[in-house]
């Protein structure tokens, strides 16, 4: 049986993300359930008097040719181990997507796993790219040009994210409860400024054995990027960035070729009410995507 919601089931989910969630420790969980659980849109198997699957949907506002339409957002997902192997994913996206047809006109995922959502319609939109560089190469900028402060974060995103289109666009709630999130988490927020002390981005890392994992770059030139790699390399010996597929990081460093990460899958739930939104005639995402003229970037939302 399939519910819709989890309200009241608190417990079980998060034991169930206990059991089945490998990728994830216990302080990663609490702070998931703290911050981003939604017992709302939490669609849920039941079986054997008990939840055995769950898979939640975010609802989000994007922004697609300049104007603003909703989206659902397909995040966490998890099947206790001995129900795997049962189609219960699958029976939990066909109710998410049954239910955003009539809301949403496009649903989204980030996945390393993109055959499960091409039989369901979504087609494969683009990539996030992983770099990883050593500290040798992330000298050429001024770490002094660093700060550990997270002030004013949410105007730098705003007006980062109006260099794209066909992207979630996260209200000040949204994005503040996103950086409680992963401060809860105990990683590093820090801002990147000018010569005249003027904020130019910021960066969400986190460290491990000596290596930096920048999970959120948000910049507005490139010397802020070689600043926040040159501050980086004072205590790591290696930097990873996760990045979109359009930015151009291969202009920084010619030599390095990024492993891709997940893929951006997107199904467009009804062609008819896109037609209508958009004054155009298209089919699929794919096709609806090929609209846009900015680049794309949902990677940070998509969690």
């Amino acid at each position: 049986m399939i519910c819709h919601n989890s309200v009241g089931y608190d417990a079980q989910i998060k034991d169930l993300l206990i059991k089945s969630a490998f990728n994830m420790d216990k302080k990663e969980i609490d702070a998931w359930i703290k911050y981003q659980y939604d017992p709302q849109h939490m669609f849920c198997f039941w079986q054997n008097d008990k939840i055995t699957s769950c898979l939640q949907v975010t609802k989000r506002t994007m922004m697609f040719l300049d104007r603003q339409m909703h989206v659902s957002v397909i995040g966490m997902a998890a099947t206790l181990p001995d129900y795997r192997q049962r189609k219960q994913f699958s029976n939990l996206l066909d109710a998410a997507i049954s239910q955003a047809t009539y809301n949403d006109l496009l649903t989204i995922t980030y996945t390393n796993m993109p055959k499960l959502f091409e039989a369901k319609s979504f087609q494969h939109i683009s990539n996030t790219k992983e770099y990883w560089i050593g500290a040798p190469l992330c000298r050429s900028g001024n770490p002094y040009h660093v700060k550990q402060k997270a002030e004013n974060l949410y105007t730098l995103y705003f007006q980062f994210m109006q260099y794209f289109d066909g992207s979630i666009l996260l209200s000040e709630d949204e994005f503040n409860k996103l950086i409680q999130y992963h401060k809860s988490l105990k990683k590093s927020i820090v801002t990147m400024v000018n010569e005249d002390k003027q904020p130019k981005g910021f960066a969400i890392y986190s460290t491990k054995d000596n290596q930096a994992h920048v999970e959120v770059l948000v910049y507005f030139d490139s010397q802020a990027i070689q600043d926040l790699l040159s501050y980086l390399s004072i205590n790591n010996e290696v930097t990873s960035i996760l990045i979109s597929e359009s930015e151009r990081f291969d202009k920084l460093f010619p030599l390095h070729f990024p492993r891709t990460d997940k893929k951006l899958m997107v199904r467009l739930n009804n062609y008819k009410l896109f037609d209508k939104f958009s004054n155009t005639n298209v089919r699929n995402a794919k096709t609806a995507y090929e609209l846009l003229e900015k680049p794309t970037w949902n990677h940070w939302v998509t969690k």
